[in-house]
């Protein structure tokens, strides 16, 4: 085995070759890395360079832990609710309170019952 080959940290071959080894030479200020040309580019890059061509950016992950339909669900049924509700109260304010309650719960009922049956029932299929 010649000493050249197996150079330890402390040995005196390495201090010599470290001695004899020439830095490199500096960089220029713009080039970071010479990437070669025939190389694959990254997803990342990909979606950056489709973005100056008019393509959309990927739609953001939804944070809430609810579905769409149950987000889509509640929103028209809270709305459809109070919308029954103030349309009874408007419409019926010469009857007796608890019949126009009743009536308004009656149809806060049916309209919840019908967007369930609509968006749990028949959009499921889909």
């Amino acid at each position: 085995m010649r000493p050249e080959t197996h150079q330890r940290a402390g040995s005196p071959v390495a201090a010599v070759a470290e001695k004899n080894s020439r830095p490199s030479p500096p960089k220029p200020a713009g080039a970071e890395r010479a990437d070669p040309p025939d190389r694959m580019p990254t997803n990342a890059e990909l979606l950056h360079e489709l973005r100056h061509h008019g393509a959309k950016p990927p739609p953001r992950p939804e944070s809430t832990g609810m579905s769409r339909r149950t987000r889509d669900f509640l929103l028209l049924a809270g709305v459809g609710s109070a919308v029954i509700v103030l349309a009874s109260f408007r419409v019926l304010r010469d009857s007796e309170p608890l019949v126009v309650v009743q009536l308004a719960l009656t149809g806060v009922t049916l309209l919840c019952g019908l967007l369930w049956f609509i968006f749990y029932g028949v959009m499921s299929r889909y």
